[in-house]
């Protein structure tokens, strides 16, 4: 199993951080190995989504389970995909009203050898990634402090 934390301090607000995490349908506009998102169902505190991954030619497609606890945390479990297992979470701690803290905790594993060889490296630089891309989106679109 391949566990990956990271985290940063951002000059915006938790709520912020927050919604743009959970607006899985813009994903595809900035996470350049998103091909496609698709919302299955939103609920209040529960969202199930699909995403369609692409990285060098290989395309797999995801679906996971997001329980919401808004502008605080959000939890993540496989639904189905090509890993065995992915257990996730976003946190995001005020610091003060212009700051927060945001952390991911990732684990994951891949079953059988063929998709470890080809799958693993692509999910481990994709989990390496996201939070920084998700700050450059949040330059994008709240402006720089």
């Amino acid at each position: 199993m391949t566990t990956i934390k990271k985290n940063t301090i951002v000059p915006y607000t938790s709520r912020q951080m927050f919604e743009l995490v959970n607006n899985i349908e813009e994903y595809p506009r900035f996470l350049p190995w998103c091909h496609h998102s698709q919302i299955i169902s939103r609920q209040e505190s529960e969202v199930v989504a699909s995403l369609e991954v692409e990285w060098k030619g290989l395309r797999k497609q995801m679906t996971t389970r997001n329980r919401l606890f808004p502008y605080d945390r959000m939890e993540i479990d496989l639904v189905s995909g090509p890993m065995q297992k992915l257990d996730g979470i976003w946190v995001f701690h005020s610091l003060d009203e212009n700051a927060c803290k945001i952390s991911l905790d990732l684990e994951f594993e891949f079953g059988g050898r063929f998709i470890d060889v080809f799958f693993q490296p692509v999910f481990h630089h994709i989990a390496n990634t996201l939070v920084e891309a998700f700050c450059k989106r949040a330059v994008e679109l709240y402006g720089q402090s």
